[in-house]
């Protein structure tokens, strides 16, 4: 349980290695299952190989050079793979990205530029197998979406909508995002991008600090500062291409939305966007010192600090036989050979030996730094309108985060004959799922929420989506293994279910209607939003008003189809204090070590924990080598 607070917002946890004999007729069944289980991937494989045709009606001006794209579907204009910085690769590994260099001659925007370099793993969208190494570092490229009908020069800018892909920060790519459906149908200007991800992303060691010629390349946020180069250039580019610089809404979800929270925070992205929506996302940043320090510094840090992924590449290079020489051969070497010592190890030498659940693996990100990112947690810095991007804010969760999560725990979920899924205790799995999930709502919504409107910021719409339809039959009963679950909302912010193959089976004939509406609903919603910087009554004024955080008890938007209601104005507020309640006098938990270990989880890696609580729980003496934070 206690567990579960670590690997909460960026990580699954994957068991379908074993392998039992079966008839031919049930390995066919387990082959269906499986692929289902075990190899579901958040986006289909085809799309991030889709090639436009080139059309000369595309031909667009950038700062670095010319670009023509092609048609895509729903009447819109496509440019695929846009350089926006240069490739971070041999002296610009690690350091803050640099301009493209430019070109003369029109540039084909036709097909996907590279993904980053990461893991493979069966939700990134990608093909490979489990170990492997994809992706490149020269990978930070964007993409465009236009309606063919804002093409006229004299036609009136459009809304900017500006994705970052989720994935844990170490997986995916703006490749399996599909913009033609939000651009074409809601007439907003779509962009996606590709970053950095996890420790290319995300490094900061002395060696490469002592050497940085200003805050920015010091600060080891690589992959922030991605997204705000690539802002910059919406800035001074997107108007040739339709879109308003003055108008331009970021937006993402999971790891994509910790990293929208983080920009509403960057004292150096003001300005560069004018709302914001996060989707399931996080406030957390990373102190330095569990970003830099050894594991047995007096303030350590954590198992990939970029100390200890230095000890692991001088084992692995045999430089050193174990972490207690590859700690002396490190403090021996000067900045300059650490520096050309991981400049010089390959991406696949750099990840080799790093493991996670679905390629993604623990790495500190968004530190603290004081420059790109506020050195104060971002709960404290958002009761300030003074302190942070303050501009209007859409923020939600799914009603059934964790059950992504619990639905791949052998602790939860058994597997009879291997394969198929099954609850192990109803009222123990959705009690689990309802205090994560409410936690993760809390943290991620309605405490910023709070924060925001008391201290007069811009206004807040706070939401939770509901909609837990997926098929079921008798091998999986997805509404009830998954229901709401962790990223199932995305499909429907960009009507990709044709093309989405979240879980197979997922998405069927039966929840069409529903799920069709609810997409369309939602895709209003938020193109509303970004025109105007509040949801409202969506973009044709026929849905429920969607009312601000502050407006009165009712302020939470339910988003959910006729079957569950619909969308409607609602009063589920979930605070820290409510679920600590909650937890005190929850009668279904009766063993006194299990609500200990729910504090344990819930709370232990934010600033809510409270040594005196856990006394108070009756979970015994305080013990920091038992209950501090996994490393």
């Amino acid at each position: 349980m206690a567990q579960l607070g670590v690997y909460l917002y960026d990580y699954l946890v994957f068991d379908g290695n074993r392998t039992i004999p079966m008839k031919k007729t049930i390995l066919a069944l387990a082959a269906l299952l499986i692929a289902s289980w075990l190899y579901f991937s958040p986006k289909d494989k085809g799309i991030e190989q889709l090639v436009l045709s080139v059309d000369l009606a595309t031909e667009r001006y950038t700062t670095a050079g010319p670009v023509v794209g092609g048609a895509d579907g729903e009447n819109t204009y496509a440019w695929l793979g846009i350089p926006y910085a240069a490739a971070p690769i041999g002296e610009l590994r690690w350091r803050a990205p640099h301009l493209p260099d430019p070109w003369q001659e029109p540039r084909t925007a036709t097909t996907f530029g590279n993904p980053c370099i990461q893991l493979w793993g069966p939700l990134g969208g990608l093909e490979g197998e489990p170990g492997d190494v994809i992706g490149a570092e020269d990978c930070l490229f964007l993409n465009i979406w236009s309606p063919q009908t804002n093409a006229d020069a004299d036609a009136e800018l459009l809304p900017v909508m500006f994705w970052i892909h989720g994935g844990g920060n170490t997986i995916g790519t703006a490749n399996t995002y599909p913009g033609k459906y939000l651009a074409g149908r809601q007439k907003v200007i779509l962009v996606t991008i590709n970053y950095r991800l996890g420790i290319l992303g995300w490094l900061r060691h002395p060696a490469f600090g002592n050497a940085a010629a200003n805050a920015r390349e010091a600060s080891g946020n690589f992959a922030i500062l991605d997204m705000i180069i690539a802002l910059e250039w919406v800035q001074n580019n997107i108007a040739n291409f339709g879109g308003n610089p003055d108008n331009v809404t970021i937006f993402g979800e999971s790891a994509g939305g910790r990293d929208v929270y983080a920009l509403m925070a960057s004292p150096i992205a003001g300005g560069l966007f004018h709302r914001v929506i996060a989707q399931s996302g996080s406030l957390s940043t990373e102190s330095l010192a569990r970003a830099e320090n050894y594991l047995d510094d007096s303030n350590p840090g954590v198992k990939l600090s970029s100390r200890e992924l230095f000890n692991k590449q001088l084992i692995a290079s045999g430089q050193a036989n174990n972490r207690a020489t590859a700690k002396v051969t490190q403090d021996s070497m000067s900045d300059e050979q650490t520096r050309a010592f991981l400049r010089g190890r390959s991406p696949q030498q750099l990840l080799s030996g790093l493991s996670g659940g679905a390629g993604m693996y623990r790495t500190p990100q968004n530190f603290g730094d004081g420059h790109v990112l506020p050195q104060d947690s971002l709960l404290d810095v958002f009761s300030d309108p003074a302190r942070y991007n303050s501009v209007p804010l859409m923020t939600g969760t799914t009603r059934d985060e964790l059950k992504l999560f619990l639905a791949q725990d052998p602790e939860m979920v058994e597997r009879r004959f291997g394969f198929l899924p099954r609850i192990r205790d109803t009222d123990n799995y959705n009690r689990t799922a309802a205090y994560f999930s409410d936690r993760w709502k809390a943290l991620s919504v309605d405490e910023p929420a709070a924060r925001i409107s008391a201290s007069n910021g811009a206004p807040v719409f706070a939401y939770r989506w509901d909609w837990d339809e997926g098929g079921k039959n008798w091998l999986v009963d997805y509404s009830s293994l998954i229901g709401a679950g962790h990223g199932m909302e995305v499909p429907f912010v960009f009507n990709d279910f044709d093309g989405e193959g979240w879980i197979p089976g997922f998405f069927n004939d039966d929840n069409i209607p529903g799920r069709d509406l609810l997409s369309a609903q939602m895709m209003s919603y938020w193109s509303e939003f970004a025109y105007s910087g509040q949801p409202g009554s969506g973009r044709d004024r026929d849905l429920p008003q969607w009312k601000a955080w502050d407006s009165g008890p009712q302020n939470l938007m339910l988003l959910d189809s006729p079957a569950g209601g619909g969308p409607r104005m609602s009063n589920q507020q979930m605070t820290v204090a409510q679920l600590k309640q909650r937890l005190r006098t929850d009668p279904g938990i009766v063993d006194k070590l299990a609500r200990c270990q729910t504090y344990v989880g819930l709370f232990r890696l934010t600033d809510f924990w409270s040594q005196r609580e856990y006394v108070d729980l009756g979970c015994g003496e305080y013990d920091p080598q038992i209950i501090s934070p996994e490393r």
